[in-house]
């Protein structure tokens, strides 16, 4: 199968990459053997000019394939690998030719490094053109020699940080750092060609400014990027966690002023050390969790309906509904509805904040919401979110009046967390395009969306629902119709767990903190206060009685919990909780709890609480298996009452809605990895009992 065609026109030659096989150019095992076969062609009889164009729409090339470095279990096989990739991008740039690499669409990982091998790329303006080297993002970095290049291309400043952070630029964007030569609209790509061909070769790329040479001055540019990366892995022993953050800072650090051919080197000793690390191996398969879940049938069935998808309406206008209409404007024009002019107002508010971003407002985006007091606008209206008060009767009188004035076609879709879709569904004439679509707070940063199907759904529906929540670059995962749904009904174990540590005399900031070290984005206690005391109770209450669980507590909220909610404490909405908090910052221990709590006592020092514990603190391997075995046993629960389609999905939904640590591969992952009698006992010592179906597990070592 011929993958990399080379085509000859006179003085010019184009390698055109195109796959039959893949949605995506990649740099496998075909490609870069074909590559090179053309690459010995074209030296011994070069072009003038050579241009490096993909036939897939939308896609330059993606990288390389990640199935290959998964597979890679010997550290010099992956150095060999990235010495490979780095001698073809070489043969590229010491091709006497004028090489210009024409990016129209993804430009990823080892596809930038071979434009980057070019001597000019040109950056064709559209949606899906974008240029990054991802690679810290599955724990490697750069390895065709993307670190050495990438610099002198862009300077230190922006190459470090697109090394160390993976972010993207767009077409426009590649040209003001210059890493593109040029930007054009799609029809003026041969004319860039022309242009650039009369500009020759690049002979010399941009120097390693003066001040880095300077050893005092590199230690102290080193230890800002030091710093900078560092505060987005806090609470994390970084080395085992991400080692590829102080791997590619060292070798950033390290290649500065040496020549290239020793630099490529180190860069390959480098990632051949990496890419055999239990973080890159869970990493990869994290990414193909997320892949999957974009990928299922039922996304891919409802894609063509939901491409004509131009208008939305959303109800409600607070934190939910105003993140909701946002992630929806990403693709359709949006209607925002609610009943009064001071909540309307300060939901577009809070759109004007997320529209804002480096200082700059992306103003056509803000332009497709627009704020509504009554139905209009419903006529044309191809879907309906509605992120109103969590009261069945509020959602059941919102869904007559709307029913009057949508298409027959319209979805209708619910962001409740807790109330049954089919229940919505009763005496409803259009209860088949009813299903609910659960967002995760913040919407528009939570990757992860709950599709749920009602009894009277159709499949037709949920085909669209999943495919529309793709197109706005989330995660749909199908969950039945139960109470709590999953992430919710496995998270409220988690908090409980963590209440009764707390009640038995554990420090908050103890268990949050062991926690938040082994990799959870906060600890449960803070989360129960970001969440809201209240509603922690609530849903607490409300799965308690649904599933019949009170034999087990594991849903029952402790009786003093219930009189912290009732005294006004209610977390940050209240300014206080189990912590104190300002501005939406936490500010310490909030001493009240000690009244609450006889195992604790609290006194006032120097503005927080100085806490004392009856009894000895836990090992922070004890606290995160208390939090973490509860939510497994309703995880396996949950797979056992087909809450969730598959344990794959399972493993997708505690990565991206829940916030498991992706460097620890998931739940399932995790836990798979531990002795099976020793977590058996550890089960029972919980109080549970050990689940039919643990043998899951086998399947995520």
């Amino acid at each position: 199968m011929e993958v990399v065609t080379l085509i000859r026109e006179g003085n010019e030659a184009r390698l055109s990459f195109a796959r039959s096989d893949k949605s995506v150019n990649v740099l496998d095992e075909a490609c870069i053997t074909q590559l090179e076969a053309h690459l010995a062609s074209l030296e011994k009889t070069p072009p003038k000019v050579l241009v490096l164009e993909s036939n897939m729409p939308g896609c330059f090339i993606a990288g390389a394939d990640l199935d290959l470095i998964a597979a890679v279990s010997d550290q010099s096989e992956a150095m060999r690998l990235a010495e490979r990739g780095q001698s073809l991008c070489r043969r590229i740039e010491v091709l006497p030719s004028v090489s210009i690499a024409m990016v129209n669409g993804a430009c990823m990982g080892g596809g930038l490094e071979v434009a980057l091998a070019c001597d000019h790329i040109v950056a064709v303006e559209g949606k899906k053109t974008q240029l990054a080297l991802p690679e810290i993002r599955i724990g490697i970095h750069p390895g065709f020699g993307g670190c050495v290049r990438l610099p002198k291309r862009v300077g230190w400043l922006k190459g470090v940080e697109m090394i160390l952070t993976g972010s993207a630029v767009d077409a426009k964007r590649a040209r003001r750092i210059g890493l593109a030569a040029l930007s054009c609209q799609p029809e003026q790509q041969d004319d860039a060609i022309r242009y650039l061909a009369t500009k020759g070769k690049v002979k010399n790329r941009r120097f390693t400014p003066w001040w880095l040479k300077l050893w005092p001055a590199r230690q102290l540019f080193f230890r800002q990027v030091e710093k900078r990366a560092y505060a987005r892995l806090k609470h994390l022993d970084v080395e085992s966690a991400y080692p590829a953050v102080p791997a590619a800072i060292s070798l950033l650090k390290e290649i500065i002023g040496i020549s290239d051919g020793l630099a490529l080197a180190r860069e390959a000793e480098s990632l051949g050390r990496l890419a055999v690390t239990p973080t890159c191996k869970n990493l990869i398969r994290v990414f193909h969790l997320g892949e999957a879940l974009r990928k299922q049938e039922s996304a891919v069935r409802g894609r063509d309906a939901v491409s004509g998808f131009r208008k939305a309406a959303v109800y409600g206008a607070g934190v939910m509904g105003g993140g909701i209409a946002w992630v929806a404007s990403k693709t359709v024009a949006v209607d925002l509805h609610e009943v009064a002019e001071e909540p309307l107002s300060r939901g577009m508010k809070g759109i004007g904040r997320l529209a804002t971003r480096r200082g700059s407002i992306d103003r056509k985006r803000l332009s497709r919401i627009r704020p509504v007091l009554d139905n209009s606008g419903l006529s044309d209206a191809d879907v309906v979110i509605e992120a109103v008060l969590e009261d069945i009767k509020v959602k059941h009188k919102l869904w007559g009046e709307v029913g009057k004035h949508v298409p027959k076609r319209a979805l209708l879709l619910s962001n409740t967390s807790s109330l049954s879709i089919s229940d919505m569904q009763q005496r409803r004439a259009n209860a088949g395009r009813i299903a609910g679509l659960h967002f995760f707070n913040p919407a528009p940063k939570m990757p992860l969306v709950e599709v749920i199907a009602g009894e009277k759904t159709t499949t037709e529906t949920i085909d669209k629902t999943c495919a529309l929540a793709a197109s706005w670059g989330k995660y749909p995962i199908i969950v039945a119709d139960r109470p709590g749904f999953l992430v919710n009904r496995c998270l409220m174990p988690f908090m409980v767990a963590a209440l009764k540590l707390v009640e038995s005399g554990q420090k908050p900031e103890h268990v949050d903190g062991a926690l938040k070290n082994f990799g959870m984005p906060m600890g449960a206690i803070e989360l129960a206060d970001r969440v809201g005391l209240d509603i922690c109770h609530h849903v607490g209450s409300h799965l308690g009685e649904a599933l019949a669980a009170e034999q087990t507590g594991r849903f029952s909220m402790p009786a003093w919990f219930k009189r912290m909610v009732d005294d006004g404490l209610l977390g940050e909405k209240s300014g206080k909780g189990f912590f104190l908090y300002e501005n939406g910052r936490q500010k310490g221990l909030n001493p009240q709890i000690s009244s609450y709590l006889p195992a604790i006592k609290a006194s006032e020092h120097e503005g927080d609480a100085d806490i004392t514990i009856n009894g000895s603190p836990m090992k922070n391997s004890e606290l995160t298996d208390a939090c973490l075995i509860p939510m497994l046993i309703e995880a396996l629960g949950c797979l056992s009452e087909q809450v969730v389609e598959s344990p794959i999905h399972l493993e997708a939904a505690f990565i991206y809605g829940v916030g498991f640590p992706p460097f620890r591969g998931g739940l399932l992952r995790y836990f798979s990895g531990r002795d099976r009698e020793e977590l058996k006992v550890k089960v029972a010592q919980y109080g549970y009992v050990v689940p039919a179906n643990l043998e899951v597990l086998d399947g995520f070592r």
